[in-house]
């Protein structure tokens, strides 16, 4: 089987951002790898290194519930390849009193044989400010 084209790739991670904001995320499934790991940087509650598709799905209706729907990522740069995404976010989000507004890198590692995301990988503009936003 030949791997997804760099363009079939890039759709695919539109449209995972499209969801996810829509509340949709269900209808990632097909987009991420049975063993995916979502990883979570940095030093507060939902930091972690987060493993299986369902537990990735459950995240990402964390952060909504978290943020009181709140949570938004606007797509400033989008690369990729047949291995890798390569986005970088303007990401928005109130919580508690709290604003979270700061760019993102995010890395998704594309499985070659069907461009399912198997890994991703976040760096956040101001690690300090992400963590407190996120704190308890």
């Amino acid at each position: 089987m030949s791997s997804p084209s760099p363009w079939v790739n890039l759709d695919r991670a539109k449209r995972a951002i499209e969801l996810f904001h829509a509340g949709k995320v269900e209808l990632m499934r097909p987009m991420l790898a049975e063993d995916v790991l979502w990883r979570v940087p940095h030093s507060h509650p939902l930091a972690a290194d987060i493993v299986g598709i369902d537990n990735v799905l459950a995240f990402f209706k964390r952060v909504q519930t978290d943020t009181d729907r709140t949570f938004q990522a606007e797509v400033l740069e989008l690369l990729g390849n047949e291995r890798n995404i390569f986005c970088l976010m303007h990401v928005r989000a109130k919580r508690g009193g709290k604003t979270l507004d700061q760019k993102v890198i995010n890395i998704w590692k594309l499985r070659p044989e069907d461009g399912k995301v198997y890994e991703r990988e976040l760096y956040m503009e101001d690690q300090p400010a992400s963590d407190e936003f996120w704190a308890y």
